[in-house]
């Protein structure tokens, strides 16, 4: 029998209240999702802080490595080029803190065909030769440059302009071994290539400088000896044939309480430089032997570098006389296609050196041929032995 009122439905039963009643979480229930929450997080935020101190620390090695080599290249690209106007001395200071030369190497005319770059709207004081009228000191000197009007080979004003690199102390860092680079050219404003370059306190230089004998073979001009200025073009004898840099950049790992550093060591010949002539470009040079290939690491047992050695083609000094450059290669062992690195122009020594900072991971092999002007190039020797890198 069903039963009715003429008030409404009938009440909800017990049964229905109960089942209600479960919708929601018990305080049991949610102390143990909160527990298991933070369980989580305990095992996972370590490893996420560990993650984003890699990465930091990463990141902070190759900002270091990236600003030593761009202050490297810096140079290097314009300084490799400096001499080749009439008249002018190619290296005009050579110091341990700045160098200076003569380099024709921004124009606004077409009708300066040695020229290295075009641009109609560059400050005309900064595109020609440098007038005593507007004679400066020479960064980190008291050198007044220049003393005399230099002339081409026509009469007229030389085209090339002088260009200075320079460090000065960095006041604003709080150290006493951060400097800044600065470039200049003739009298106008200098700018700022880099900043954060690290100079140990025991080290005196950031330029070496090496002088040619007779023969061609390179020497160190000791830093005792410095700095050093021209002023004439006649005495290459007396001049500078290649540079050498010490570039290092630095980051502070504030973490751990150290510095880590990234160091950049480099030779720039003159090309200009008056090097022996090649006497024939006839048959292909001989091959440089032996060539070797060594990892270089720092004290923790980091590789730092890739060392590749050779001794000189015997047609360089000897032979038909014609050996221009050298050519290194990388290659990996397994493979047959060379990699080319650099060129390392031919300088009259019995023996070369070159270093690979920007290595790869694998096993390697590299190797070496000597061009001569024709150009004609020699046989590759590879090195004895393989590096295998992490």
């Amino acid at each position: 029998m069903r039963y009715t009122t003429t008030d409404g439905p009938m009440p909800p039963t017990s049964t229905t209240r109960s089942r209600r009643s479960r919708a929601g979480f018990t305080l049991v229930e949610m102390m143990m999702a909160i527990l298991l929450t933070m369980m989580v997080f305990a095992i996972t935020i370590p490893f996420f802080r560990n993650q984003t101190m890699a990465v930091d620390k990463s990141a902070g090695r190759l900002d270091a490595l990236q600003n030593a080599r761009f202050a490297q290249n810096s140079i290097d690209r314009e300084l490799r080029m400096a001499g080749g106007a009439t008249g002018q001395p190619i290296i005009v200071q050579a110091a341990p803190f700045s160098v200076t030369f003569n380099v024709d190497l921004v124009t606004r005319f077409v009708t300066d065909p040695n020229a290295t770059y075009l641009n109609p709207q560059a400050d005309t004081l900064a595109v020609e030769g440098w007038e005593p009228s507007r004679s400066k000191k020479l960064p980190t000197s008291i050198v007044v440059y220049p003393a005399v009007m230099y002339y081409d080979a026509n009469g007229n004003q030389t085209p090339a302009e002088t260009i200075s690199y320079f460090l000065y102390h960095d006041s604003t860092s709080g150290r006493s071994d951060i400097y800044n680079l600065y470039r200049r050219v003739n009298d106008r404003d200098s700018t700022i290539v880099s900043n954060n370059l690290w100079i140990p306190t025991d080290t005196a230089y950031f330029f070496h400088y090496y002088k040619s004998s007779s023969s061609g073979a390179l020497s160190l001009i000791p830093n005792a000896t410095l700095p050093l200025y021209w002023n004439s073009a006649s005495h290459l004898q007396d001049s500078i044939a290649a540079v050498y840099m010490r570039v290092a950049g630095l980051y502070r790992d504030v973490r751990r309480a150290a510095d880590v550093t990234r160091t950049i060591y480099h030779r720039t010949a003159l090309l200009n430089y008056g090097k022996l002539k090649a006497n024939i470009c006839g048959n292909p040079p001989t091959a440089p032997t032996p060539v070797s290939n060594t990892q270089i690491v720092d004290g923790s047992g980091n590789i730092v570098k890739i060392s590749v050695g050779w001794t000189a083609s015997t047609d360089e000094a000897g032979g038909e006389q014609d050996v221009g450059l050298y050519v290194v290669e990388r290659r990996l062992s397994a493979g047959t296609d060379w990699e080319i690195l650099a060129n390392v122009v031919a300088q009259g020594t019995a023996t070369y050196a070159f270093d690979d900072f920007a290595f790869k991971s694998g096993t390697w092999v590299y190797g070496v041929f000597a061009q001569d002007c024709s150009p004609a190039n020699s046989a590759v020797t590879g090195a004895g032995s393989t590096v295998t890198n992490p």
